[in-house]
């Protein structure tokens, strides 16, 4: 069920289609250079070339990512890094929420893309206090 959360929130990148523009799909973006880069494969239209492979890769790196800072943060059992709410949110809405969450700052995009994954689920989900 963990895995929802993440899979679910880097699925909507996919298939947003919010009314910002988006830069295109390069095979520049699949080096993962940053956090902006797996926004913009995350959030790749139908319509781009590159859509599916963007898509297939957005959802494979979520889940990873999301898995091994899921399994990292079970091991300290106390000062936990985030925790996922209940019920989870849909793929669709987590992905929405990680792309705003990047779009609300520039600087985000900057980051390493499993720091950002990393630090929008801190900022989203964070703990309650003793956990």
């Amino acid at each position: 069920m963990q895995l929802r959360l993440v899979a679910t929130a880097l699925t909507v990148c996919a298939g947003l289609a919010g009314g910002s523009a988006r830069a295109a799909v390069t095979e520049d973006s699949f080096l993962l250079r940053n956090t902006g880069d797996l926004v913009d494969l995350c959030a790749a239209p139908q319509s781009d070339r590159l859509y599916t492979a963007a898509a297939n890769f957005c959802q494979g790196f979520a889940v990873g990512a999301f898995r091994v800072l899921h399994a990292q943060d079970m091991a300290r059992r106390s000062n936990r890094m985030f925790c996922a709410p209940n019920p989870q949110p849909t793929r669709n809405e987590a992905l929405a929420s990680f792309e705003q969450w990047v779009q609300a700052d520039a600087g985000r995009r900057t980051m390493p893309a499993v720091d950002g994954v990393a630090a929008f689920l801190a900022a989203q989900y964070p703990c309650p206090r003793g956990r």
